[in-house]
């Protein structure tokens, strides 16, 4: 089992990331698993003040990815 980093952050408009506002520790076989883990996670994108999420390797490296623009429908 591995640890990977589920982070929400402010991505600004020329695609660079603030600190994150929230992180949360995703432990999982792998990144496919982590992934599935990390959607299941419910947050407050509103309230955070928050546009995007992402989620990091043991290594440091973005896996995976998702920015409030990229959702077709938030409110689903």
């Amino acid at each position: 089992m591995r640890d990977f980093r589920f982070c929400v952050a402010l991505r600004r408009a020329d695609g660079t990331l603030d600190e994150p506002l929230h992180e949360e520790v995703i432990t999982a076989e792998d990144g496919t698993s982590a992934i599935a883990l990390a959607k299941a996670i419910d947050v407050d994108m509103l309230r955070l003040r928050a546009n995007a999420i992402y989620l990091v390797d043991p290594h440091g490296y973005v896996v995976w990815s998702l920015r409030l623009a990229d959702v077709s429908d938030i409110s689903a």
